[in-house]
């Protein structure tokens, strides 16, 4: 006999599956005993997080890096809820993951049982319905195979995301056959969807003779990325990406025009003006505020626009485009790229970037801050000298707040002429834009790539919130580079509510040295008060060891982040 627990945990073995983030409790014991079985066999072992958000947070971090899915857990009642922010900010964007809480055992329903969560109590069920694409009560241990398959299902399709279950703990004890797993998992091996044939033709027809257009690359463009660059450079067309795309076309790339959308470049949006693009060709993205720009009547929302997908949620609003086509972009831009290669197009540039080391899209105040090294760090300036300094193999996360702002605006993806690896590794969580996402996040990254350094920016009003994952770094001797962004603020809040006319407000946080915090906990740790401080430290001797290492600099606290797209939909409802 098995225990419901370890067949859980067979079947997550064979997606490849490496570790359960969480935090235990009474309720959850029988996974928990399922896990030590599975560490000391050399399997699956637990992750102890010091919050449950933090776990998935973590979760979602360790499935963007692997492509698998993502696992999280908890106990009844507050550790159930006490996940639900990571698990919401997982289902905007898009990330798989396997949610297991506890319930209390199936007699004790409605008798007021310790943390009980149950449908006559506090009903957690019932919360996770709105955030995750399953969602199912497993009361009985005969349902256990066939909810965990149905669940997997729809965690790793065409419209990925978090999906959830909730075991009564009488569940999880009892024992199953060991000749369960016979089901296979045929399901979950990566399925295209291959478009309609005539809307690929009627897409090539179309752009046969165009000599003006903008490819924009999305995040679900990653599989297709080389080749519609390849098309761009073909045709001579334009180049630019959303900002959860940043990072799939090198920044110095001559045809690049930056991102378009939240915090993003004038460039870019000059580049999807009717007399820029006759055609706007949209890969693996929603046309949501932050990818349109507030929703930009003059960027993507407009009869020029040809949007393609593999995840029809992405396409539902896209009822203005000319074509619209459900399928994998490759099989799109192969038919382009075969069809449309002796086509003449424009002349097209030489030269990749510039000789400042700035992305030439970057322009005015923005360009000129990058080079500023007077008074206290100014952000543009931290950002391009961490894009040079940075291996090119490490993994960047910003968090929600100035530091996403700043990431998007400001980070340099590459280097000048040299190709990218094959992968995005620039992450920002901005679908739901969970403060604290990307500390949780990168641990759950360094994890799953133990020989690769990460990068995690984060603000320090995020860090108050979700700092204590650095001790699970440590623990976990994770290769993680954490940089807070310190101005003693809400650094968001302080400049829209100074950018909008507000009053100014619950902004201020209080002076912290966070580097002797870290020091506390025995993390190493460097307060960095100007960039010349910065330039002193070897931060290749530091990214090339085991372990985390914290920097607390003090920014420039009135330096105004790329934040006008925001303002003007904040605007929009005076």
């Amino acid at each position: 006999m098995l225990d419901c627990g370890d067949l859980i945990l067979r079947y997550l073995e064979r997606l490849g599956v490496a570790y359960v983030f969480g935090v235990p409790g009474g309720s959850i014991e029988p996974l928990y005993n399922a896990l030590a079985r599975s560490e000391r066999q050399g399997g699956i072992r637990a992750v102890t997080a010091r919050h449950e958000t933090g776990a998935a947070f973590m979760a979602d971090g360790y499935a963007r890096e692997t492509g698998r899915i993502g696992v999280c857990c908890a106990t009844a009642g507050p550790g159930s809820t006490n996940l639900l922010t990571g698990v919401a900010n997982a289902y905007a964007d898009n990330i798989p993951m396997l949610v297991i809480t506890a319930q209390t055992s199936l007699n004790r329903f409605g008798q007021g049982a310790f943390q009980e969560s149950s449908c006559t109590g506090i009903n957690t069920l019932d919360m996770f319905s709105s955030c995750t694409r399953y969602n199912t009560l497993v009361s009985h241990p005969d349902q256990l195979e066939s909810k965990l398959l149905h669940a997997l299902s729809h965690a790793l399709g065409q419209q990925p995301g978090p999906v959830h279950l909730a075991i009564p703990l009488d569940v999880m004890r009892h024992g199953v056959q060991d000749a369960s797993m016979a089901l296979g998992l045929s399901a979950f091996i990566p399925n295209e969807v291959v478009p309609d044939s005539g809307s690929v033709e009627r897409v090539v027809s179309d752009l046969t003779d165009v000599m003006q257009a903008t490819i924009v690359l999305g995040e679900d463009a990653i599989h297709s990325a080389d080749q519609w660059i390849q098309l761009a450079e073909l045709r001579h067309w334009n180049l630019v990406t959303t900002p959860r795309g940043k990072g799939l076309v090198n920044s110095f790339h001559p045809q690049y025009r930056g991102v378009f959308g939240f915090a993003g470049h004038q460039r870019a949006t000059e580049a999807l003006k009717p007399e820029n693009a006759d055609r706007v060709i949209m890969v693996g993205a929603a046309l949501d505020e932050v990818s349109t720009a507030g929703w930009s009547p003059d960027g993507l929302l407009s009869a020029r626009l040809i949007h393609l997908s593999r995840n029809p949620e992405h396409l539902t609003r896209a009822t203005m485009a000319g074509h619209v086509v459900l399928g994998e972009p490759r099989h799109v831009v192969e038919a382009l790229l075969k069809d449309l290669s002796g086509v003449p197009g424009k002349i097209s540039p030489t030269t990749w970037g510039t000789g400042d080391g700035v992305p030439e899209f970057v322009e005015g105040r923005f360009r000129e801050s990058c080079f500023d090294t007077s008074g206290p760090v100014k952000p543009p300036a931290l950002m391009t000298y961490l894009s040079k300094a940075c291996p090119e193999t490490t993994r960047i996360l910003f968090d929600t707040g100035n530091s996403f702002l700043w990431g998007i605006h400001h980070w340099s993806v590459g280097q000048p002429g040299r190709p990218l690896a094959s992968r995005n590794l620039f992450h920002i969580g901005v679908g739901f834009a969970s403060m604290g996402w990307a500390i949780g996040a990168s641990v759950g990254i360094a994890l799953a790539a133990r020989d690769e350094p990460v990068l995690c920016v984060t603000g320090d009003g995020s860090y108050l919130m979700s700092g204590q994952e650095l001790t699970t770094a440590a623990q976990e001797n994770c290769n993680v580079l954490m940089v807070v962004l310190n101005d003693s603020s809400l650094g968001m809040i302080r400049h829209g509510q100074a950018l909008g006319g507000a009053e100014q407000i619950a902004n201020e946080l209080p002076r912290v040295d966070y580097a002797k915090m870290a020091e506390a906990v025995g993390v190493e740790s460097y307060r960095i008060a100007t960039l010349e401080e910065l330039h002193e430290l070897d931060l290749a001797s530091i990214l090339a060891r085991p372990g985390p290492c914290l920097l607390d600099i003090l920014v420039d606290r009135e330096e105004v982040p790329p934040m006008g797209v925001r303002m003007k939909v904040l605007k929009e409802t005076e």
